[in-house]
């Protein structure tokens, strides 16, 4: 009885760790930031153990040490939108890493009217295909690859808005990622 007490104690607190590490991950500031020093500040500030921050695809802050999952969080510089640094800005003309949620603002035009849907082209590829649509008109997007990180080695993906093409028209230019960071973190 007594090794099933302390085996039931062990599992128990083990859950309670977990669920503490996971109710961190999710409790931390989404922006907005003036600055990108503001946002390095406030993650160096933080007591999250292993963190990863990028801005606009750059690694900004690491902490290599501590207890709990490790953390990969990107931030960008919303230049259409609130004019800060956030997790999500809110605009299709504003990177991101979800590009379903890009592509639902751009069909409800940043949630300002009911959604018209359309095709969507992901790097020149047909990625969601509107049944009623005509093939060719849609929206353009481009992928970006930002400095790499521990999920993501060969560089932590991210998508930019490149245009809209109504009809047959040839496809958009394709807009320029910025460059990778070639600084090191200590």
């Amino acid at each position: 009885m007594t090794f099933k007490a302390i085996a039931l104690a062990l599992i128990g607190a083990a859950a309670v760790a977990h669920a503490a590490a996971t109710q961190a991950q999710t409790s931390h500031s989404q922006g907005p930031f003036a600055s990108e020093q503001a946002l390095v500040a406030y993650w160096q500030a933080q007591n999250f153990g292993q963190t990863e921050i990028f801005l606009d695809g750059r690694k900004v802050h690491a902490r290599t040490t501590g207890f709990g999952p490790p953390l990969t969080e990107m931030y960008f510089t919303c230049k259409n939108s609130s004019l800060d640094i956030r997790v999500h800005c809110g605009h299709y003309k504003d990177p991101d890493y979800d590009l379903s949620g890009l592509i639902d603002l751009f069909d409800s035009n940043n949630h300002t009217r009911p959604a018209y849907l359309r095709d969507a082209y992901l790097d020149g590829h047909l990625f969601v295909d509107v049944p009623d649509s005509v093939n060719g008109t849609g929206s353009y997007w481009k992928t970006c690859i930002g400095d790499p990180s521990r999920n993501y080695p060969g560089g932590i993906p991210y998508y930019l808005f490149q245009a809209v093409v109504p009809g047959f028209s040839p496809p958009p230019p394709v807009p320029k990622c910025p460059p990778r960071s070639s600084q090191k973190l200590p």
